[in-house]
Order: C-alpha cells, then sequence, then structure tokens
C-alpha cells in the first residue's frame, strides 16, 4: 500500500521512516511533503492509500487537506500527528473522516498498531470495493446477456420479447424500427481462408468497432444472430439506417480493410414488428450474391428495383445454346448466354441454391447432348472436384457464371474440332440417301438418324454447309428427276407425283410452278413446242 508521509520537520520525517519496519507491513513510503501545499500537489501525483501528516504545517493545514479529500470523495486514509493534544483539531479530524490523531513522540508500538488498523480497512474496503465492482460487472453482463437472449427472441417473431426489452427501458419508444445486418465477405461463398485464431480476433476487432461506434447512439442495439452481426435501429427520420451503417461501413473497411456486406430491413413502425424487418434485411444480404460483394443493400430500394416481367424458360434457353453450339454460331452463343444469365437470376429470385442448381443442370444437359458426337461429360465428372462444389464456392454469381461460360467456351472447341473431321463425310452420305431415296417419305427426323444427329442439330448442321435448308434440297432433287418424266415419258401428272414423293398432285403441281413459274402440264406442252419447232 502507498504511503506518504508529510510534516513541516525534516527530523519527524527521517524518525518516522526509521522508526519501524514498512515493508514487514506491506506499505510502502511513495512521497515525502514538507508544507500542505507540496501535499496536495503530491496527492495526485502519488495516488496513495494512506497519508501520515502533521495536522499543523505552514501553508495549508492538515485539516485543510483532509477536508478537501472528504469533499472530493477519495477514499484516503489520513493519520494526523501533533506535537499538542489539542481537542479543537482532533474534533475537527474526526469530524473528516481521520482514521486516529497522535501526538509526539510517537511510540513505535502505538504507531504500528494504528498502521495496522489501518492496513486491515483499507484491505477490506478494497475487497468490498472489488465485490461491488464484480457485482456490477456481473449485472452488467446479466443484463447484456439478458437484451441479447431477448433481441434474437424478438427476430424470431417473439412479441414477449419486444415488451420485455419496452420494460427494461433497452431502448428509446421511436416511430420507426429497422433491423440491420452486417457480414464479412471474406468467410462467404465456400470455407474461410482464416485460421481459427486468425477469424477469432478478425471477429474480436470487429466486434470492438462496432461497439465503440455504437456506444455514442442511444437509438441502437447491437446483437449477434447466426453469425451475422445486428443491429435494432429506432429512428424519426428515413434516412437514419442509411446513415448510421454507411458510417459503419466506413470505419470498418478502412480501420480492418475487410470487406463486409451490409443488409438494411424494410422501416417497421415499432419494435414489435422488428422480425419482418430482420426477414427483410436478411433476404437483401442475401442477395449480394447477385449484386456484388462490400456493398449496401436496401430491402426497400432492391423491391423497387425488381424486374416483373416474363421469366424465360431455362429449359428452352439451354435448347437454343445447343442449337448455337452445333451450328458453331459463335454470335447466337453469346447472345443466349447472356439470355441464360439474365434468366437464372430472375428465377431465382435472389436464392443462391436455385442459381447454382440452374448453372449446374445447363451444364449437364449441355454434356448430355454432345456425347452424341463423341464428347465426354468432363466436367461434370471431373475426379478432383466436383462441378457442383465448383459452382457453389463462387462469392458472387458473376463468377460461378464465369465459370459455366468458359464451359460453354470449351464445349464450342471440342464440337468444332469434332465437327471439322466427320462432317464432311456425313454430308456426302446425306446428299447421297437424298439423290437414291428422293421418292420416299423422307423427313428430317428420318435423315437426320442416318447420321445419328439430334434433328435440331442437323438442321443447323445441313444449312451451314449447303446454304440451304433441307427441305429445300430434298425438293430441288424430286423436281429435278419430275422434269426429266415430263420430258420423256407420257407419265398423267398425279403418276409423275407419287414418283417423285408426292401424294397429292395438287400440292406437287404447286411445288413445281413456284420454283420453274409454270404447272408441270405448262412446262412439259412448252418444251415439246421447242422441240416441234425445231
Amino acid at each position: 500500500m502507498r504511503v506518504l508521509l508529510a510534516d513541516d520537520e525534516p527530523v519527524i520525517l527521517r524518525g518516522l521512516k526509521k522508526l519501524i519496519s514498512w515493508d514487514e507491513l506491506g506499505l510502502h513510503i511513495v512521497g515525502e511533503a514538507q508544507d500542505g501545499y507540496e501535499l496536495r500537489q503530491l496527492i495526485p501525483e502519488c495516488s496513495p492509500d494512506l497519508i501520515i501528516s502533521d495536522i499543523s504545517m505552514p501553508g495549508l493545514s492538515g485539516i485543510d487537506i483532509i477536508k478537501e479529500l472528504h469533499e472530493q470523495g477519495r477514499p484516503i486514509k489520513v493519520i494526523f500527528i501533533s506535537a499538542y493534544q489539542e481537542f479543537a483539531y482532533a474534533q475537527q479530524a474526526v469530524q473528516y473522516g481521520a482514521l486516529d490523531y497522535l501526538v509526539k513522540p510517537v511510540s513505535k508500538p502505538h504507531l504500528e498498531s494504528v498502521l495496522r488498523r489501518a492496513v486491515d480497512m483499507i484491505r477490506e474496503e478494497n475487497e468490498e470495493e472489488r465485490t461491488k465492482e464484480r457485482l456490477d460487472h456481473y449485472e452488467r453482463k446479466h443484463r447484456t446477456v439478458t437484451i441479447s437472449e431477448y433481441l434474437d427472441s424478438l427476430m424470431d417473431g417473439d412479441q414477449r420479447a419486444a415488451n420485455e426489452l419496452t420494460r427494461m427501458g433497452a431502448v428509446p419508444l421511436s416511430r420507426y424500427t429497422s433491423i440491420c445486418l452486417i457480414e464479412i465477405d471474406d468467410e462467404m461463398g465456400g470455407e474461410s481462408h482464416w485460421a481459427e485464431r486468425e477469424r477469432k480476433l478478425v471477429h474480436f476487432a470487429l466486434n470492438n468497432i462496432m461497439k465503440e461506434t455504437l456506444d455514442s447512439c442511444d437509438n441502437c442495439l447491437m446483437f449477434v444472430k447466426d453469425g451475422r452481426y445486428g443491429i435494432l435501429v429506432q429512428f424519426e427520420h428515413p434516412e437514419e439506417p442509411r446513415r448510421l451503417i454507411g458510417n459503419l461501413h466506413e470505419q470498418i473497411t478502412s480501420f480492418l480493410k475487410l470487406k463486409l456486406s451490409a443488409g438494411i430491413g424494410q422501416t417497421v413502425s415499432g419494435i414489435e414488428l422488428a422480425d419482418a424487418s430482420y426477414r427483410s434485411a436478411l433476404k437483401a444480404l442475401q442477395s449480394k450474391y447477385f449484386t456484388g460483394l462490400n456493398q449496401i443493400i436496401n430491402a426497400e430500394e432492391l423491391e423497387q428495383g425488381a424486374v416483373t416481367d416474363e421469366i424465360p424458360v431455362i429449359s428452352e434457353l439451354q435448347e437454343e445454346i445447343i442449337k448455337a453450339l452445333c451450328s458453331q454460331n459463335k454470335k447466337l452463343l453469346e447472345e443466349m448466354t447472356d439470355r441464360l444469365r439474365r434468366g437464372v437470376i430472375r428465377q431465382a429470385k435472389g436464392n443462391k441454391v436455385l442459381a447454382v442448381t440452374s448453372m449446374y443442370n445447363t451444364v449437364l444437359a449441355l454434356e448430355q447432348e454432345l456425347t452424341q458426337f463423341g464428347i465426354p461429360s468432363r466436367f461434370s465428372r471431373r475426379a478432383e472436384s466436383s462441378l457442383l462444389d465448383r459452382l457453389t464456392s463462387h462469392a458472387t454469381f458473376a463468377g460461378a457464371m464465369d465459370e459455366l461460360i468458359a464451359i460453354i467456351q470449351h464445349m464450342f472447341e471440342q464440337l468444332n474440332g469434332k465437327l471439322a473431321n466427320k462432317e464432311v463425310a456425313e454430308l456426302t452420305k446425306v446428299k447421297a440417301y437424298i439423290a437414291e431415296h428422293f421418292a420416299e417419305n423422307i423427313t428430317l427426323e428420318s435423315i437426320a438418324a442416318i447420321i445419328y444427329m439430334n434433328p435440331y442439330y442437323f438442321s443447323s448442321f445441313f444449312k451451314k454447309h449447303t446454304g440451304k435448308n433441307f427441305k429445300q434440297v430434298l425438293t430441288e432433287e424430286r423436281m429435278k428427276h419430275a422434269i426429266g418424266l415430263l420430258l420423256t415419258t407420257d407419265l398423267m401428272i398425279y403418276e409423275i407425283a407419287e414418283a417423285v414423293g408426292y401424294n397429292n398432285a395438287r400440292h406437287f403441281s404447286d411445288m413445281f410452278k413456284k420454283l420453274y413459274g409454270k404447272l408441270p402440264q405448262e412446262y412439259r406442252q412448252s418444251a415439246r413446242a421447242e422441240q416441234g419447232a425445231e
């Protein structure tokens, strides 16, 4: 314990220091004063637990000093020493809380007895103070824990929690309430790249900055729920939550160099509706997968910006991408891929799982179609990691979509290589078949089956290499043979129609005229007239 000695006689000070063994009593002399003014100056500098002072000194008396200590409420014990046993001094000393009043010359046993009593009193009072501090700490901690528990229940819709928070005076009663949620972006989209110790340090620092920033706000309560930091804000002005979160976001990103996203829930009238605001804040925060990281997302602004027109059917977009791949139409592929991106976003409606599932199913659908070209299912069956895990690991939709686009581009290049080697042979086979079987009922499906190709692919494939569609080439082949029959035989028109693959003579005549500008009979007569003239 720290002791300060004061006496205007140096011999008394030396005598006091030598009179007893201060260390054995657990006391340490930290300063000496030779008048009242010096004593006053040393008190804040030395922070003594005990003062032993002459009651009558130049400048300020011991009574003046103890009176100041009494008025300041400082719990410093004081023992007075005087050359005179004056009742008035003793009475004043006791009035202001002096521990004892000793008359010079001071005996060693008497001084030791008083000091032991002083030590016991100081220890007892210190213990009481520590006990009180512990009780206050536990009470504050219990209140904090209780408030946190009520807030957690409140977010789940427990109306009793709202009543209890109001009863405790935990939040001021304001017109509006909003829940704001904060989440570290570095921990999203997969496993954290931090070690456990680093993660704890980051969260400790983040928790401290949030508390320091929010301590000055009497309209906020901070809580943690499901690993996210939440703030209940009571306010009168609509812009208050955005201003508060904006300031907090700036503080954290500036001091901790962290990327984090914040979701501001919808404004509700009163804390009893806080669960609705919490759900909208959670939805806003989850939308960061689509909107991007390290942003403040307002649920109400998100709702206003929602697109309400028709959502594209993903399966139809997949078919269009397949057509673009098979026709090797790069421009169409880029257009359909972009439409797929927008379609997935709108179909998912803020749900990451739905978005990832759509992208995953797209790859499966494309791979299944490409197997007919001898291209194996490489991406969905890669041994080192599953496609679903890789798509899920991306923190944002943009990152997952980039991987999907890279996969589709690789498929495009694979197919290009396959088609370059076999397309010439396949086209020759198709043309030979048409020339031999033109009179039969040839359909797009039947001709595509000859080279084991999907009708959609075949249609694109055929036009790419001939510049004409399949029907047009078949018609030209039939009409070429029809002209031969018109010029070299006397078969009736309906017989010629049947001979070249038409069951309906009228339809045959219409197609013939469309191609040559004359009906079959007119063409025959005109041709024979020219031959007769020759």
